[in-house]
């Protein structure tokens, strides 16, 4: 008898061994195929399963023209992965009782102003972290995007961003509420954000080669450098709002961060959060829509906590933030109650290919069968967007008007410009033809102006990331030039939300 049992435990060994080697072979292959199919220049994967690495790998190139490979510990900026950080670091505060939730921000910071006077008395530090601020998605984003504004200009220019939600009911994403929440932990602690983090994040969970930001790394030989349309590009040098999105790390690092989530805030039996600040970052604060492709996804809700999205899937509930910047892709995906969490970081701007990694991991795990290929059917969503992109462009370009001239000559547009939120710009004749620079972001934000009909001038950026614009002036009774408009179609980046006036002289 004891015979027949010990065979028995054998084969159920055997047997166990079996299903995770399939197992692991099926996530491997797939990850691989993920990579062949879409092409980021760079992409890395972790997957904690259990408290420990279930797998890690990475593929191509951290500059793709060098044909120099990523590595495990390979560096990319984590972007808006960033804010659960950030989160955290206040709920620590709160924890030992330095501050509340519900604490009014302009207790700690009593020079904010926003437009709406009771929106600045009221909104709290829960509000900044949950985006229900009244502010619409990437309201202000042009204040900290290649600017060389501080923290404190941003503060004090926030005051002009226009109400467009209803305080504490609808979502808007809020990259510079995140950094007030920095600027809260500075006021607090007398630390800067990047120093609080380091030492009560970073140092704990032994992530060695994670920084606060690019400009904190102190080597960069494994740095995974940005990518647009293949093409290396230097990476975002934050100056303001690191808070929202500055943090550069490697999946490795990542995986011990991921550890003590799962483990709501232990990591190698230490406290590095309490419980209950974990449980406060992963409860719902702000209701998202559900949009047919969700439901098609069997998502039936859709919510945001402190510095985290949430949803269902497949009875379990997703915790989860992407990030993005110019040529970097991020994705950090939790599911608590199967103490599985990942993480995906690539250097192509492929948010394809992290979705359909993402689907089929929490496929895999979370059913009892892959239902489709992730990888296909993510790529048709690519080009269907791609598709969408280029209809627009054709749009645009199908509407200039031919055979058409200024109505001024070039000295009638020269001047200096001001939108009372952005700042200044100016036009200048170089080299016999006008020239646009908005003077915040000079470095980046300056172009040649080609007559594209009429009084509206065609303009491309210094910066891969952004699609051409177009810069439509306003005339007077008299004829005289008196501000601008730029159309300029982005997501991220609201220049149509700019109204340039031209100041005297």
């Amino acid at each position: 008898m004891k015979k027949i049992r010990f065979i028995i435990t054998l084969f159920f060994i055997g047997a166990v061994t079996f299903a995770y080697s399939q197992s692991s072979k099926k996530i491997s292959e797939t990850i691989e195929k993920a990579y062949d199919k879409f092409q980021p220049s760079g992409l890395s994967v972790v997957i904690v399963k259990d408290g420990k690495i279930e797998y890690i790998n990475s593929f191509g190139y951290k500059i793709k023209q060098e044909k120099q490979k990523v590595k495990n510990n390979s560096i990319f900026n984590i972007a808006s992965c960033s804010k659960a950080f950030t989160a955290a670091a206040v709920g620590k505060l709160v924890s030992e009782e330095k501050l509340a939730w519900e604490d009014k921000v302009i207790d700690y910071i009593p020079e904010f102003r926003l437009s709406d006077p009771y929106i600045t008395s009221e909104l709290t530090i829960e509000d900044i972290l949950s985006h229900r601020t009244g502010l619409s998605t990437f309201t202000g984003d042009l204040l900290w995007y290649s600017t060389n504004y501080t923290n404190e200009e941003i503060i004090r220019r926030m005051r002009y961003l226009p109400i467009e939600n209803d305080f504490r009911e609808d979502y808007g994403y809020q990259n510079n509420m995140f950094m007030l929440g920095g600027e809260i932990i500075e006021r607090i602690t007398g630390k800067t954000w990047s120093e609080y983090i380091q030492e009560n994040i970073f140092e704990p969970l032994d992530m060695k080669n994670t920084y606060p930001s690019i400009d904190e790394m102190t080597q960069f030989d494994n740095l995974a450098y940005p990518h647009i349309e293949n093409q290396k590009i230097e990476p975002y040098d934050f100056n303001g709002s690191k808070p929202a999105g500055a943090i550069m790390s490697n999946v490795k690092d990542l995986s011990h961060w991921v550890m003590m989530l799962l483990n709501y805030g232990n990591y190698n039996d230490k406290e590095v959060l309490p419980k209950s600040v974990v449980r406060k970052c992963f409860a719902p604060h702000t209701q998202l829509s559900v949009s047919e492709q969700n439901e098609k996804m069997g998502i039936h809700f859709r919510d945001y906590g402190l510095g985290w999205n949430m949803f269902d899937y497949s009875g379990q509930k997703v915790i989860e933030h992407n990030g993005g910047m110019p040529g970097y892709i991020s994705k950090v995906t939790l599911v608590p109650e199967k103490k599985l969490g990942f993480a995906i970081l690539n250097n192509g701007m492929g948010i394809y290919v992290n979705e359909a990694i993402k689907t089929f991991i929490l496929e895999h795990y979370l059913k009892d069968e892959i239902t489709r290929n992730w990888n296909e059917t993510f790529m048709n969503f690519k080009k269907q967007r791609e598709k969408r992109l280029e209809k627009r462009k054709e749009k645009r370009i199908a509407s200039r008007v031919k055979n058409t001239t200024p109505s001024l000559n070039k000295e009638g547009y020269v001047g200096t410009y001001k939108d009372k939120m952005y700042g200044k710009a100016r036009i200048k004749i170089i080299d016999g033809n006008l020239n646009l620079t908005l003077l915040p972001a000079k470095e980046v934000f300056t172009s040649p102006m080609e007559n594209w009909h009429y009084d509206t001038f065609k303009i491309e950026f210094n910066d891969a990331f952004l699609p051409f614009g177009l810069v439509t002036f306003d005339f007077n009774p008299a004829g005289e030039v008196i501000g601008f408009k730029i159309d300029l179609p982005s997501n991220d980046f609201h220049f149509n939300k700019l109204n340039f006036e031209k100041l005297p002289g």
